[in-house]
């Protein structure tokens, strides 16, 4: 008999997330009535934050489901994006990233990178492959960091020049370019006093660009407001998460792409933002990112309950 997930209403106090974990519920009750248990992760790459929920073994929900318990989690500060796992014929597992704006993401490099150091530690392995929305992704460990396989850059030059100037509100574009995801890539806007502003200003500036081409589901936003000696300093709004995150695996390659084109073969650049440091290379014409994960925390849900016993905490990585 199948597994199913049992999301219950009494451990949400916000109205709206409990009718989301009601409606979850009530979908997959009527699928089957035999409740289930599945695993489940809280952890971040540069404190991009995820809810990771392991499907591997198990019949996944279908996607409207998905979509429902994306919006319930990442509504909160739980997470920025949801990763769901599931099982592969054409690699080690299955990755699909949802966000609060109901899309299933093209790709993300911070989840690609969390879930890689997962696969890797339970199969023992110091090189994966991820399957994903942008096909089959290598994941190689190099000491506590992993390196992940972005692929090439493409330049968006036709979309941006489709862009009325004024949608801009005066600023100047750096370039728009698709790293996995699509970014307008932008210097330090005047309206702000270099890299320390508050986030709702930046939420503000950035908010109105979201749509700003035809892009499905818009792009996201990463500002430059350092650069010097291969190393950058910046901040993203993700069109995802549809606010600002403390890190973005492909904002940080998309920045390094338009500042620097095409770069030498082995170049590394430092780019860091509020959530950490990331490595960018450039290797072969493909672009690669390196961080390192951190597991906050391991529990399951079983019977309508989320459990995170103590023992599943994870100390702070030094």
């Amino acid at each position: 008999m199948r597994k199913i997930i049992n999301f219950g209403v009494n451990n949400f106090q916000n109205k709206d997330t409990a009718e989301n974990i009601k409606e979850f519920r009530n979908t997959m009750t009527k699928q089957s009535p035999i409740s289930g248990k599945i695993l489940l992760e809280f952890g971040h790459t540069c404190m991009n934050h995820f809810v990771v929920i392991d499907c591997r073994g198990i019949e996944s929900p279908p996607m409207g489901s998905m979509i429902r318990l994306a919006k319930t989690f990442c509504t909160t500060t739980m997470a920025d994006d949801l990763l769901i796992l599931q099982d592969s014929e054409i690699a080690d597992a299955r990755l699909r990233v949802m966000g609060v704006d109901g899309r299933e993401a093209d790709f993300c490099g911070n989840g690609m990178i969390y879930v890689s150091a997962k696969i890797g530690e339970e199969l023992k392995k110091d090189k994966v492959k991820i399957e994903s929305a942008s096909g089959i992704k290598t994941a190689i460990k190099l000491g506590k960091e992993w390196k992940i396989e972005i692929g090439p850059a493409i330049m968006l030059d036709e979309e941006l020049a489709r862009v009325p100037v004024s949608a801009l509100q005066g600023k100047a574009a750096l370039g728009l370019v698709r790293a996995g995801e699509p970014h307008l890539v932008m210097d330090n806007p005047n309206i702000h006093n270099g890299f320390h502003m508050h986030i709702k200003d930046f939420e503000d500036y950035c908010r109105p660009l979201l749509n700003i081409t035809e892009i499905e589901g818009g792009v996201s936003i990463t500002m430059v407001f350092e650069n010097r000696n291969k190393k950058i300093l910046i901040r993203t709004f993700e069109r995802g998460a549809r606010r600002h995150t403390f890190s973005c695996g492909t904002g940080s390659v998309s920045a390094v792409a338009v500042l620097f084109d095409i770069p030498l073969h082995g170049n590394i650049f430092d780019v860091c933002s509020a959530g950490g440091r990331h490595k960018v290379i450039y290797e072969e014409d493909r672009w690669y990112l390196v961080a390192i994960p951190q597991r906050t925390a391991t529990g399951y849900i079983e019977n309508s309950v989320m459990y995170f016993p103590l023992a599943g905490l994870k100390p702070y990585l030094v």
